[in-house]
C-alpha cells in the first residue's frame, strides 16, 4: 500500500485540510463470527477489549494478508481497504468506531494542524500504512469510551468544539501508540514473522527449527533475538503466550480444562499443568474458580450493545 489517491483517507495529500466526524459505533460480544470482504469510505478502528478477532485485509496488489489481533489491542483500518473480520469460538467484546473526513472549520482541528503541532502526528499522517495493529495502555479504549458517551444517540455533532477536542486527544494518541508499536522488539523483522507465526499457529506443534525455518535465521540466533528483546527463550515466549490464552477460555468459557489444553496447542497434561503454574501461579482449575468469583481477568465491559450510524 505504497500509493495512497483515496479521496477518503486521512493519508491522502489532498486531504490535510480535512478533519474527523464520527460516523457510527458499537459495542457488541461474540462467541463465532464470519464476515465476507468488504470495503466502505469510512476509516474503522477496532478494539479487542477480550477474546481475539483474526482480520484479512487486501493490499494494493491484491494480495490478502491475516493478522490476530489481542486483548487490549486495536486495529486501524483506512477507508476503501476490503477486509474482513473472523472470531473462532472465543468469547469475544469488541469496540468500534467508524469515522469519515469534512471540511475543517477550525485550522486548529485538521490534520494539517495537528501535523505542525506534535511530531508523531506528522509521522504518522505522513506515512503509508493504511493497516496497522497498536497497543493500548486503556487510555485509547478510554478515549474512544468517552466520544461514545459524549455522542450518544444526538446525530447534531457536526460543529461541537469538545467534541473537536476528543477526537484530537484521540488522534494524538494513535499517532504516538503507533510510534511506539513500531519500535517495539527494536524494529526486528525477523522478531515480527516469528511472533505473528506464533500468534496464528499457537495450536499447533511449533519448534525452534519450524521458526527459524520460517524467518529464514538459524534457530540460536532466532533465540538469542527471543531473548535479548522479551527476556524468554522462543520455547518459554511460546509457553507464556499459550497460557494466556488458556486463561481468557477459563474466564470466559465454560470449556473443559482438558479441551482448553489441546485447544491451545498441549498434548500433554503434565507440561500444561507446569506451565500453568509457572505462568499463572497456581492450577488451572483454581484459577478458573478465582477468576469466576473476582473476576480476574479484567476487562473493559458493557451490558449494553450500542449502535448509531449516519
Amino acid at each position: 500500500m505504497d500509493k495512497i489517491n483515496n479521496v477518503n483517507s486521512p493519508f491522502f495529500v489532498g486531504n490535510k485540510n480535512k478533519w474527523f466526524a464520527p460516523r457510527g459505533y458499537y459495542v457488541h460480544s461474540y462467541n463465532s463470527f464470519d464476515m465476507t470482504v468488504h470495503s466502505h469510505s469510512r476509516i474503522e478502528i477496532m478494539y479487542v477489549a477480550t477474546g481475539e478477532i483474526q482480520i484479512e485485509y487486501q493490499l494494493d496488489d491484491n494480495e490478502m494478508v491475516k493478522t490476530t489481533i489481542l486483548p487490549n489491542n486495536y486495529v486501524f483500518v483506512d477507508a476503501n481497504v476490503p477486509h474482513k473480520i473472523c472470531i473462532n469460538n472465543i468469547s469475544t467484546m469488541l469496540y468500534n468506531i467508524e469515522l469519515s473526513l469534512k471540511d475543517a472549520a477550525d485550522y486548529n482541528f485538521s490534520i494539517a494542524g495537528i501535523c505542525n503541532k506534535e511530531s508523531h502526528a506528522n509521522s504518522f499522517f505522513n506515512q503509508k500504512k493504511r493497516v496497522f495493529v497498536c497497543a493500548d495502555n486503556g487510555l485509547f479504549l478510554q478515549n474512544m469510551l468517552l466520544i461514545q458517551k459524549y455522542i450518544g444517540n444526538d446525530l447534531n455533532t457536526s460543529s461541537d468544539t469538545y467534541l473537536d477536542y476528543l477526537l484530537c486527544a484521540m488522534m494524538l494518541l494513535l499517532a504516538k501508540q503507533y510510534a511506539s508499536s513500531k519500535k517495539q522488539v527494536s524494529g526486528i523483522s525477523y522478531i515480527n514473522t516469528a511472533v505473528n507465526y506464533i500468534y496464528e499457529n499457537y495450536n499447533r506443534d511449533i519448534t525452534l527449527t519450524d521458526l527459524a525455518n520460517v524467518c529464514k535465521i538459524s534457530p540460536n540466533y532466532l533465540n538469542t533475538l527471543f531473548t535479548k528483546n522479551f527476556g524468554h527463550t522462543v520455547k518459554d515466549f511460546m509457553n507464556k503466550y499459550r497460557i494466556s490464552r488458556a486463561m481468557i477460555l477459563l474466564s470466559d468459557t465454560n470449556l473443559p480444562i482438558d479441551e482448553i489444553r489441546a485447544q491451545i496447542g498441549y498434548h500433554n497434561k503434565t507440561s500444561f499443568h507446569q506451565n500453568f503454574v509457572k505462568h499463572a501461579g497456581m492450577p488451572a482449575k483454581k484459577f478458573r474458580q478465582q477468576s469466576r468469583n473476582s473476576n480476574v481477568a479484567k476487562t473493559h465491559s458493557s451490558s449494553v450493545n450500542s449502535y448509531w450510524n449516519l
